[in-house]
């Protein structure tokens, strides 16, 4: 649904219950001539006080909405900037994650490294002591084998004393059997064997002897390299022991930095958990101050909107417009003397008291100042810039000559006069229109309150939007050959519709009329103008007409960035002795 506002300026009365009696208005007592033109006075001079007060309003609010909005864009900056720090501390916080589960990882191996040296140290510190025992033990043996030696070399003296004994009891016994003679040779051969003996048992003894002396000198030196290892392996105990300390002392350094990197892990698992929690109320906040921003943009929009429809609608009433002369489009080239600069620029209006010229990006003039110009078929004059809008720079001409002013009065003249049959014809097509729509009334096939029915109702996948209405069945059915039997009239004429006080158009043309495409608005921007609000400038001054004719110009959007130059002529349709709206004929330019 679509609502419409500003009803109140519309000439609108209360909807009436249909009855199968006219209703019949009375019409008031006739004032004096002077009370008319002073009530007419005085409601001017409160309708523009008015507008006044609107426009005051409407850029304050403006103003405000603007401010707003320049507020949220920069805390939406701001918030941006906070996003991208929290996205950076998000990110460094992330890293630092991902370095303590490094160095836990590494803590993790040294601890297994330390444990695995404390496993080798107390392996070492066992062989070590195993290697004590065994030194000891082998040391202890090679001592005694030394005694042994030491016996056995006792042993071997005595063996030798007997030998020596033993070849002297031969060497004696040999003289003794020498003295004999022949009686003792058998016991000098004897003696001779005992002496061999004793000689080879002594020269056993000596080989013995030299054995037994180096076994004893062997036996020597390794109980002293057992002593020698004894002291190195007994050397390595401090040192395992050292190790073994300082394994243990590593182990619980890498412990208690385990812990410590544990708690600086949790506390960085909070703060990313933090982080990411600011961060997505940060967007969210930036999500908040961009739809305020567009709020507030819509608002100024709106707010614009507003000015914008009670100065179009004021301006369609008699009482309330401050234009002392009507203003006619009419294009007329224009040359304008800014400093050393003449622009050259074209008319898009005119009236007795001055020009609107068409907007253009070359044309800069100052509002306030006095620029001299001159205008073909008007001749030199001087225009003061008043204001400066989208549709253009609106003058006012501070001096005319008696030949511009003739020549301005002549245009204008000749404009009426050209287009006075136009503005009949529109006349005609509004009459046409209304007798059709009374016909329906009489007969009962359409009622005054759906006539003026408002309340809009939006079609359903359809874009632009178009509406439906109470009444829109019933102008589908009688207004369309109005339309066309009008349009086979000139075939200058581009369209010629009925349109409500709010800028609806209920039937367009046939060629404009077309069922919509789904998926392409530009398309249907163009094709399918009929069921659609055209709620701009020249639609609501169509619309809210309460004059009997006005003409206009205006660009007509038909999508995708084209706009095609018109010329329009509008009459107001009472209905019923009710303002329903208006007609508008347009033609090309």
């Amino acid at each position: 649904m679509r609502n419409l506002g500003l009803k109140f300026f519309s000439g609108a009365k209360p909807a009436v219950r249909e009855s199968s009696v006219p209703q019949v208005e009375t019409a008031p007592q006739p004032e004096s001539p002077g009370s008319a033109a002073a009530t007419q006075e005085t409601l001017g001079e409160a309708l523009d006080l008015f507008e006044q007060d609107v426009t005051r309003v409407v850029k304050g609010l403006n103003h405000d909405i603007l401010a707003a909005r320049d507020h949220s864009s920069m805390a939406c900056e701001r918030l941006s900037d906070v996003r991208g720090a929290m996205q950076a501390l998000l990110a460094s916080s992330e890293q630092i994650d991902h370095e303590i589960s490094g160095i836990a990882q590494s803590t993790d191996e040294l601890s297994a490294a330390a444990d695995e040296i404390s496993s080798t140290v107390s392996a070492v510190q066992q062989r070590a002591a195993a290697t004590l025992a065994s030194t000891d033990a082998s040391a202890t043996e090679i001592e005694k084998l030394g005694l042994a030696v030491t016996e056995i070399g006792t042993l071997l003296n005595s063996i030798s004393e007997i030998a020596t004994r033993t070849n002297l009891l031969a060497l004696n016994a040999t003289i003794e059997a020498a003295r004999a003679g022949e009686a003792g040779r058998g016991f000098a051969v004897v003696a001779g064997e005992v002496k061999a003996l004793s000689v080879a048992a002594g020269q056993s003894v000596s080989a013995i002897r030299a054995r037994m002396d180096a076994l004893q000198n062997a036996s020597t030196v390794s109980i002293e390299n057992m002593h020698r290892i004894r002291q190195e392996v007994g050397g390595l105990a401090p040192i395992c022991n050292t190790i073994a300390d300082a394994a243990q002392e590593q182990r619980e350094t890498i412990g208690d930095l385990a812990s410590r990197m544990q708690v600086a892990q949790n506390a960085v698992t909070e703060i990313t958990a933090s982080v990411r929690s600011v961060g997505a109320m940060t967007d969210e906040a930036v999500a908040v101050s961009v739809k305020a921003g567009d709020m507030n943009g819509a608002a100024s929009i709106e707010a614009n909107d507003l000015g914008r429809r009670v100065v179009t609608i004021l301006r369609t009433m008699p009482a309330a417009d401050r234009r002392k002369s009507e203003r006619f489009p009419i294009d007329l080239p224009m040359r304008v003397k800014a400093g050393s600069d003449t622009l050259a620029c074209r008319s898009f209006d005119i009236s007795e008291g001055g020009v609107l010229i068409k907007p253009q990006d070359d044309v800069r003039l100052n509002i306030g100042m006095v620029y001299d110009a001159e205008m073909t078929r008007v001749g030199k004059v001087k225009i003061r810039v008043i204001a400066k809008t989208p549709l253009g720079t609106h003058c006012c001409f501070d001096t005319l000559s008696p030949e511009a002013r003739e020549g301005l009065a002549q245009t204008l003249e000749a404009f009426r006069v050209e287009n006075r049959p136009l503005i009949e014809r529109a006349q005609v097509f509004a009459a046409d229109v209304v007798k059709a729509v009374e016909d329906d009334l009489a007969a009962r096939r359409l009622g005054l309150t759906a006539l003026f029915d408002t309340d809009y109702q939006a079609i359903a996948d359809t874009d632009p939007v178009q509406y439906r209405t109470l009444y829109l069945e019933r102008f589908e059915a009688i207004i369309p050959p109005i339309i066309e039997r009008t349009l086979t009239l000139d075939p200058n004429m581009t369209f010629c519709v009925a349109v409500d006080r709010n800028g609806y158009i209920p039937v367009h043309i046939k060629k404009v009329s077309q069922p919509q495409r789904k998926g392409e608005p530009a398309w249907n921007h163009a094709n399918s103008r009929n069921r659609r609000v055209f709620d701009d400038r020249a639609g609501l001054l169509a619309g809210r007409l309460m004059r009997p004719y006005l003409v206009q110009s205006y660009h007509r959007d038909m999508g995708n960035g084209v706009l095609v130059p018109m010329k329009e002529i509008d009459a107001p349709l009472m209905i019923s002795g009710r303002h329903w709206g208006g007609v508008r004929m347009a033609y090309k330019i």
